[in-house]
Order: structure tokens, then sequence, then C-alpha cells
């Protein structure tokens, strides 16, 4: 029995649900990215407005927000690669403190990390579901919950996993069929346009080998992140913060990623901000449209701890979560 035999053994039938995708922030918006996911095997989920990939798995196509609910307790669990104590000292200024996380996520360890293994993440998130149907929006709440997620390290074609507020989800550019990943002719090979097996990804949808395969030189990453925009439609500092979101980032791709940030305008220090776990962080804030996205840093360590998302003109929260826990693991649906 093969990987995706087991873990369809594993799984119920899919009940309609989706993973959430690429951030939209006005609703005119939602077509236009929805039309460019079909061209793309699967992409991350993103806070505010999000549409599931159309080529991930079974069930209609759902748009979501990522909206702040009651903070939950903490459920912290190990790194991939232990963090080191980062320096001592509050930055004044949002560049200041991204030079000061980009040299605490260079001195991290370079883990080894084999083409068979998976990227796991576990999280605490928070969001709203919002549907269009007949060019209306109608919004339900979710409460917050846990996900966790399995993502191959080299190859897209690779079945993944999502396990979120108890659904588990096959992850798979193919079609998945009564719980089953569908490689039948003429899916194998190119299960949807301008998309060929194997693949490393590309940035809105990257397996760590195209992470590592990242500029390391500040100028040329960026250069790298604005060509990216095709696959994105966002602008560099998004695009950071979707890879940082949920990954597990190479230490000389993330130093890079956030000296680049250093140099893009628009952010604001936040000295004091707080996950959807209760951890007590630093942050960098951006402001696009209405909306504000914080990346929260631990104090100490320097290292990525999760979002908060709200409405600069309303003042609603609208995205948090918390990431608990990071590793290589052999295997989809295996605990660290």
């Amino acid at each position: 029995m093969n990987d995706e035999d087991e873990l369809a053994r594993l799984l119920p039938v899919p009940d309609g649900r989706d993973l959430p995708a690429n951030r939209k922030q006005i609703l005119e918006e939602h077509l236009m990215t929805e039309l460019r996911q079909l061209e793309q095997p699967r992409t991350r989920r993103r806070p505010v407005l999000i549409i599931a990939g159309a080529g991930l798995v079974a069930g209609a196509v759902a748009v979501a927000a990522v909206v702040g609910m009651n903070a939950g307790s903490a459920r912290p669990g190990p790194t991939t690669p232990p963090a080191k104590a980062a320096v001592a000292g509050t930055p004044r200024t949002p560049a200041a403190l991204l030079a000061k996380i980009a040299d605490a996520a260079a001195k991290q360890p370079a883990p080894v990390v084999r083409d068979s293994q998976f990227m796991y993440i576990r999280s605490d998130v928070a969001y709203e579901v919002d549907t269009i149907s007949n060019g209306h929006e109608t919004s339900t709440m979710a409460k917050l919950h846990e996900r966790q997620i399995w993502l191959p390290v080299a190859n897209l074609c690779v079945t993944g996993l999502l396990i979120e507020d108890g659904s588990r989800t096959l992850l798979s550019p193919f079609p998945v069929v009564n719980g089953k990943v569908d490689r039948t002719p003429p899916s194998a090979g190119a299960p949807q346009p301008n998309f060929t097996c194997p693949s490393e990804g590309h940035l809105g949808d990257a397996t760590y080998r195209l992470l590592q395969s990242l500029p390391t030189d500040p100028a040329a990453l960026l250069s790298y992140l604005k060509a990216g925009k095709k696959w994105t439609n966002d602008d560099p500092a998004t695009e950071i913060g979707d890879l940082i979101r949920e990954a597990i980032i190479p230490p000389d791709v993330a130093a890079a990623l956030y000296r680049v940030a250093a140099l893009l305008p628009g952010a604001t220090l936040v000295p004091d901000a707080v996950n959807v776990a209760g951890q007590h962080g630093i942050a960098i804030a951006w402001t696009s449209h209405q909306y504000r996205t914080e990346w929260i840093f631990d104090k100490k360590t320097l290292q990525y701890i999760g979002e908060r998302d709200y409405n600069v003109k309303t003042g609603v929260v609208n995205g948090e979560s918390a990431i608990l826990q990071r590793a290589f693991v052999d295997k989809a649906g295996q605990l660290p």
C-alpha cells in the first residue's frame, strides 16, 4: 500500500470544505483571483479575504476571511531548527528591528532535509468564511481552532494533508475523488493548465526546495519578488508575509527576506503585540487599503510566532494566528 492509499484509508469522504488560499482585500478582485488560481496547483492560506484553490481538493470553491476570535491557551511545541537567543535591546525603528530579526534568522542552523519529507506546521487560527453567491456575499463565523498541515518538501505533485477543525483533506494538484487522488490520464503529468510534474512550485505555492533556491542577496531577492507578481498579484511586503506565514524558511533565505522587508516603505513598529495563543511579542505592521497586518516575533528569539490582521477604519480584528510547532517529518499525517 503506497502513502496515498494509506492517507485515503484514514480520511473520511471529503465534506466539501476547501483549503483557504489567496488573500484579497477588495471584493472586486475575487473573480480575478479565482481565475488566476485555476492555473496554480496549490496556494497558501492568507488572511482577510481568501479564495480556495480550485485544484486542491474536491468541493465547491469558497471565499473565506481570517477573523480573530477569543484567544486560546498556548500549546507550545518544539520548533525546527531550535531557536537561539537574540541580541538584547529593543529597536526603535522597523528597519532596525527587521535587521535584528534577519541577523537572528541567519544564526539558526540549517536543517538537513530529504526530498521525501514534509514540512509540518501546527497553528491556532480563527477566521470568518465569506461565501459569494449570485453576486451577494454572506459571512459565517468560525471558532478559534487548531490547524495542522503537511506540505511536501520537494514536489507539489506528492499528496499532502490538512487537518483543520476536525476535518481531514488531501492536498493535491490532481482531482480528489471519494477521498482518493485521481491520477488517471489526461491528468497524469498535467493536472492543471501550465503545470507539470514534478514541480518545486512558485511564489505563492513554494516547496522547501524552491525556498532554498531563492536569492540571498537582498537586491536580487527583491527583483525576484517583483517578478513573482504574475503568480501572486501582490506587492513584495505581502509576498514576504505569505512566505513566512505557513512554512519553514531556510535560515539564509529568511534573513534575506527580512533584509528586503527593511528596504520597503510603509512599515511601522508595534512594541507589544499578542498572537491568538496569548503570546506577547514585538511586531512589524503593514497597511494595505484599510487592512493592517502585524507580523509578530518572539521578543527574545525574534522567531516568527504568528500574525494579527484588522480593519484600521473600524478597529475590528479580522485575522489572528499563532505558530505552535514547525518540524520536518517523514510522512503526511506523522507527528514530530
